[in-house]
């Protein structure tokens, strides 16, 4: 029991904290690992803003389920901190986190997929890097779409041969943008089907009156109420809502 006690304090430790200082910007998560009886897994994410009032977030997913595959996300989330915080681009970023991947994995075969946001002051825009990642979810008003930036290589899968490349994609006032790992889209939705990134934004087109942590939440509930009749979320979920908040509120329709 005690041992229990003290790695359930150790994964504590080393979950995702973001260093947000300031006002003007929200971050809301949800984190659940697929494994019974733990704090960690193999998806991860931050959110770090920098002296210049940028905000620089990310989440990524290991592939596989289990302690190794939660250590490795572990060191490739302190990794990608310590580059921001040292002024590192968002492609060497990738680069750097493909090289510690590569050194620290136990089975060549384990790969990661991340995507890199930069938010900077102002939110008129935000600029993306995919390594393999799925798409996310762009909240507006009322409304939710799909988006689906250009995605390069995951890390680790070819070494080397990378194919990054950044998008810019414009904000209007109030827009914000949830991240998330495919636990969350790949669960099943009945006997034989899974929901999938349709079934999702439905589901996310019903919570869109939410604000962002009650979005998060109903978000996550409604998968796993989905789930549960065909055994339940067996994947890791990581979600990770972010946006700017003007003073003054505005409601913008689709352009």
């Amino acid at each position: 029991m005690l041992l229990v006690r003290e790695n359930a304090s150790l994964e504590r430790g080393l979950l995702h904290t973001p260093a947000l200082r300031g006002d003007g910007f929200t971050a809301a998560s949800c984190y659940r690992p697929g494994r019974a009886h733990t704090l960690l897994s193999g998806d991860f994410f931050d959110v770090v803003r920098t002296e210049d009032s940028s905000v620089h977030a990310m989440v990524g997913d290991v592939s596989g389920h289990g302690a190794a595959e939660a250590a490795l996300g572990v060191h490739l989330r302190m990794a990608w901190r310590t580059a921001v915080l040292c002024g590192r681009t968002q492609l060497d970023q990738m680069r750097m986190l493909e090289r510690i991947l590569d050194e620290e994995r136990q089975d060549d075969d384990t790969y990661a997929t991340v995507v890199s946001l930069v938010f900077p002051p102002g939110g008129r825009s935000v600029r993306v890097v995919s390594a393999g990642h799925p798409g996310f979810l762009l909240r507006r008003s009322r409304e939710v779409r799909w988006v689906e930036p250009r995605a390069g290589i995951p890390l680790g899968l070819f070494p080397g041969r990378a194919d990054w490349a950044g998008t810019e994609m414009e904000l209007l006032p109030h827009d914000s943008v949830v991240l998330l790992t495919d636990g969350l889209f790949e669960g099943r939705a009945g006997a034989s089907t899974r929901l999938g990134e349709e079934g999702l934004l439905r589901l996310a087109s019903r919570c869109s009156h939410l604000a962002a942590q009650e979005f998060v939440d109903a978000l996550v509930a409604g998968v796993a109420s989905l789930a549960a009749p065909h055994g339940g979320l067996t994947d890791d979920i990581a979600v990770l809502h972010l946006g700017w908040n003007p003073t003054r509120p505005a409601l913008h329709p689709w352009t």
